[in-house]
């Protein structure tokens, strides 16, 4: 699971997500840009995410805040969205919301995000027979992130949102010596 969904809200943060990737239509790659940008300049800055999610500090204050550094910069529907949010008081739950519309976006888009985890790099002819591979398979055009582990000895792990295909020597290794 990503680091930067909170479980507890991800309910309330689901019906956002796929509310504003529903609305977004042909401006989906627009508003995640958006969301990426402010995700990056408020919740990477500790000041402005304090500024932002501190109770004392007047909602009037944050909108202008928020309307000045952003009116003409991001699309009208992403101004409107966490204004939403500031006004329901689920600013706080914005990286959740942001994590599960990068979600809805692919789903929409048709891509998948997959990781692939080596015990050494992967040279490029083996990288692209992999994203060939998985993209016949999965029917979508995937995404491939590229980590290294060398505990796993040799092969590779890929994960593809909450499934895991282990094709590491490990495992094989684990497997062999139960029997």
């Amino acid at each position: 699971m990503n680091k930067n969904i909170d479980i507890k809200n991800i309910k309330v943060a689901k019906r956002y997500s796929h509310a504003l990737a529903q609305s977004a239509d042909k401006d989906i790659d627009e508003i995640l840009e958006n969301l990426k940008s402010i995700n990056e300049v408020i919740f990477e800055n500790q000041d402005l995410r304090t500024f932002f999610l501190h109770p004392v500090i007047s909602l009037k204050d944050k909108k202008e805040t928020l309307k000045s550094a952003l009116q003409d910069k991001v699309n009208i529907l992403t101004l409107n969205f966490i204004k939403t949010l500031l006004d329901e008081n689920r600013f706080g739950i914005f990286k959740t919301i942001y994590e599960l519309f990068k979600k809805e976006a692919d789903k929409i888009k048709n891509k998948q995000e997959v990781e692939i985890i080596s015990a050494v790099d992967i040279n490029e002819k083996s990288k692209k027979m992999l994203e060939e591979k998985l993209k016949t398979k999965l029917n979508k055009d995937v995404v491939l992130n590229y980590s290294k582990n060398q505990d796993i000895l040799g092969g590779f792990i890929i994960k593809i949102e909450d499934k895991v295909i282990d094709l590491s020597l490990k495992t094989k290794f684990e497997t062999l010596t139960k029997y």
